[in-house]
Formats: C-alpha cells, structure tokens, sequence
C-alpha cells in the first residue's frame, strides 16, 4: 500500500518537475532574446552608416463618391418649347427663393411640369424673378422657363 502511494507521489512529481523544466526553458529563451535586443540597441552596422537611406512610407487612401452633374441655372437662355399652357402675366415681376431641403436642387423646365426637359437647377435659397404664373402650378421666369411654385418661397430659407 505504501509503494502505490510512493509511486503516486512520485509520479506527480516526475509530471510537475517535467513542466517545471519546460516553463524554465520557455522562460530563460524569451530571456535571452530580450537581452539580445537590448544589448544591439543604439549599435550600428558600420556598412549601414556608410551607405545608410531614408526611406518614407506614406499610405493614400482614395475614396470614390458618385457624383451627379447638375447645371446650374443661370438664365437667359433660348426656350424653344411651343406653349400649349394657359398663363396669367403678374402686374409686376416677383422674387422668390427657392425652398428646398440643403443638398437638394429645384429643378428649372423648358415648360410648366415635370415632363418638359429640364434646363438647369437652384440651389437652396437662390433667388429668381417670376412674371407669370402658369397652369398647374407653375411660375414663368423672367428668361422664359419654369419652376414649382410648390418649392418657392417669398423669403429666404434659413
């Protein structure tokens, strides 16, 4: 019963003393390394002094956005569209500002709606003179085309 006992305790030993031994290993050859580091640390190779180069290394990052190409509207320009509209002539021309959303455009037409070619865009709270007001909810402008009265305003957005 002893020599079961004494076999067992030495067999754990023998297993601890084996890792021990391998941890003791692991641990004086991270050592040695490290000294190695530290002791090359601020010596030079006198080739290397001799022929030594600076090289930099810069990292770009390019980003591609989708663009849309818009035209913006600067009258006047020739409208050649045959009007089959009914119009009201305002007694005197009007400013108005266009009244939309930041980052969005208000389209400017060859006629009063949305089927008619579009010849140009306002930005928010740039200003145009109307002089009529067309079928559907239109204004002419001084140039001759037109815009929603729908995204007009008779102030500037702020």
């Amino acid at each position: 019963m002893c020599n079961n006992i004494l076999n067992e305790y030495a067999e754990v030993i023998f297993v601890n003393r084996k890792r021990f031994t391998t941890a003791l290993l692991a641990a004086m050859m991270i050592g040695v390394i490290g000294l190695g580091a530290v002791a090359c640390k601020g010596k030079t190779d006198p080739k290397a002094t001799e022929t030594s180069e600076t090289t930099e290394l810069t990292t770009t990052t390019t980003t591609t956005i989708p663009t849309t190409t818009l035209t913006e509207y600067t009258g006047p320009l020739p409208n050649d569209e045959e009007i089959t509209w009914t119009e009201t002539p305002l007694d005197t021309p009007a400013t108005y500002y266009a009244n939309v959303s930041k980052g969005e455009f208000l389209n400017v037409r060859k006629g009063p709606g949305t089927k008619y070619e579009k010849v140009g865009t306002l930005t928010r709270g740039q200003s145009i003179t109307v002089v009529a007001k067309a079928s559907g909810g239109w204004y002419k402008t001084q140039d001759g085309f037109y815009v929603s009265e729908t995204y007009l305003s008779g102030t500037m957005p702020n």
